[in-house]
């Protein structure tokens, strides 16, 4: 009897602690979440991504695209930084040498391109 009324205690202590820690996984989920929701697709031309092009699966004028454009910036410089880190450990690999070029130009030149576009977003209005 002793024991069914343990067992019963670190299942209620147990329940407790994961309603208590939901919150904060729910909070680490939707962060992740708009990258899997708001994907950015972009086109590439000579083995470099066209940032110009970046989340054109969405309009322009709309809140995903605003979304998608800041999540891309995310993605690129994540992924620079697992080729890069790939490419010391491999130097002589050519398809993580093109892969962690193609991401770092992008990764580089994308927030400059993003404010650019701000600009000439703000002065429309």
């Amino acid at each position: 009897m002793l024991h069914h009324t343990f067992t019963s205690g670190r299942r209620f202590l147990l329940a407790v602690v994961l309603l208590l820690l939901s919150p904060l996984t729910a909070a680490a989920e939707t962060g992740l979440g708009y990258a899997k929701r708001f994907p950015a697709k972009w086109l590439e031309q000579d083995g470099l991504i066209r940032l110009e092009t970046v989340c054109y699966n969405y309009p322009a004028s709309s809140y995903m695209y605003r979304l998608c454009r800041s999540e891309a910036a995310t993605t690129l410089n994540a992924r620079c930084q697992r080729y890069r880190t790939t490419l010391e450990r491999l130097p002589d690999n050519a398809h993580y040498r093109k892969l962690s070029d193609k991401y770092c130009t992008a990764a580089h030149n994308y927030p400059a391109e993003t404010q650019a576009t701000r600009i000439v977003d703000n002065n429309d209005q």
